[in-house]
């Protein structure tokens, strides 16, 4: 009777996880992310579902409470090894869709390897019920591990480094660090599976692997949405929404003593550039601009958002030369690539909120004010000289 409540209590884990998974996969739509991604997503948490249902059969079945002779006890470890090597693709499939939207020669490449060892894997454990080589059902109706489980755990470890190492490493080469935080997730499942996997080895018939292969689908998906919900998609910075919610949370804390700076950055002539260069010039000319406000938020440790269009927003504690910085950080940029981008000049507005009786509305006004005296000189200057 107490081993049976064993095999309930981790039952019931397997329950919540699979409602929670459920939940997912009804959110996991094309707001989140493309249909591609999404799909490979789903997919990875379906084949997650399959092996908690196998999997709590299986304890129903070690643990008396439903007949289970060793035909079932074969399908449902075939079940849930297959399945575990399953969610393992479709999960290296989205993180690679999700770093690699280019189609490129490599990520086609890396694609095909993670459908061959799934593949082999997949094979290997079907074919265990008749060779026993992953894992045998032994005269006593006990599922036992066979000589060459370890290779089935290495093809999943090949699998999760694969696109691991792949994700890590381009987190490197991008510049934003919303997406060098996401591109780092995929290590998660890597160390937590493997650290819960650990300590079920030592605590037989705790439920705490199927949590822990949980745990990186659940973050992995929050850091997502969270991206796509308060991200702006062409630049990678913070989009206007949650903008205001910062500005809403600086101004409840803002007085005399603890004032902070909101600067309204604007691109000169932008229209200029795309109506002569094109649109896609000019959609470069904004990632770098946002680029440079990046590095500049980063030095001051503020908060920079677009603001809509060819306006940005930067909130910082500090009173700082906010235009020289984001100028010389610009033509620094620029360098590095002055044949697909023109000449880039920005011109930013100021206001400081010293009271929480401000409003955002005030605070946003008046810095614009400052900016369209700003973008007054700039024309002035631009008239007496010709160009």
């Amino acid at each position: 009777m107490e081993e049976s409540a064993l095999y309930i209590s981790y039952i019931i884990t397997e329950v919540f996880c699979i409602f929670f998974s459920i939940g997912i996969i009804i959110k996991s739509n094309k707001n989140v992310g493309t249909d591609l991604q999404m799909q490979h997503f789903r997919g990875m948490a379906l084949f997650f579902i399959l092996y908690l249902v196998s999997d709590s059969l299986w304890a129903l079945g070690q643990g008396g409470i439903i007949p289970f002779n060793s035909t079932l006890n074969k399908i449902t470890s075939i079940t849930g090894l297959v399945a575990v090597s399953l969610l393992t693709l479709g999960w290296c499939i989205f993180v690679i869709y999700r770093i690699d939207q280019n189609n490129s020669k490599n990520m086609r490449v890396l694609i095909i390897m993670h459908h061959a060892v799934a593949a082999a894997d997949c094979l290997l454990t079907v074919s265990s019920a008749f060779t026993g080589f992953i894992f045998y059902i032994d005269d006593n109706n006990i599922y036992r591990l066979g000589s060459g489980y370890a290779v089935h755990l290495v093809f999943v470890m090949v699998q999760l480094f694969g696109s691991g190492i792949y994700s890590f490493i381009h987190s490197f080469s991008n510049k934003q660090i919303r997406l060098k935080k996401e591109y780092r997730l995929p290590l998660l499942f890597i160390i937590i599976p493997a650290a819960t996997a650990i300590v079920e080895g030592m605590l037989p018939l705790t439920p705490i692997v199927p949590l822990g292969i949980f745990l990186p689908i659940l973050l992995a998906f929050l850091e997502i949405q969270n991206s796509e919900i308060y991200s702006d998609a062409l630049t990678g910075l913070n989009n206007r929404r949650r903008m205001e919610m910062f500005l809403q949370d600086m101004i409840h804390n803002a007085s005399k003593e603890k004032p902070f700076f909101i600067h309204i950055i604007d691109v000169n002539d932008f229209k200029l550039v795309n109506d002569k260069f094109g649109h896609i010039a000019g959609d470069k000319t904004l990632r770098l601009v946002a680029d440079a406000l990046h590095n500049v938020s980063d030095s001051l440790h503020g908060f920079c958002a677009r603001y809509g269009g060819d306006e940005f927003v930067l909130i910082i504690s500090d009173d700082a030369q906010v235009w020289e910085a984001i100028q010389k950080e610009v033509d620094s940029m620029r360098e590095q690539c002055a044949d697909l981008i023109p000449k880039i000049s920005v011109c930013t507005g100021c206001a400081v909120c010293t009271s929480n009786a401000m409003t955002a509305a005030e605070l946003i006004a008046q810095a614009d004010e400052q900016l369209y005296e700003q973008k007054e000189i700039f024309h002035g200057k631009k008239d007496k000289s010709g160009e």
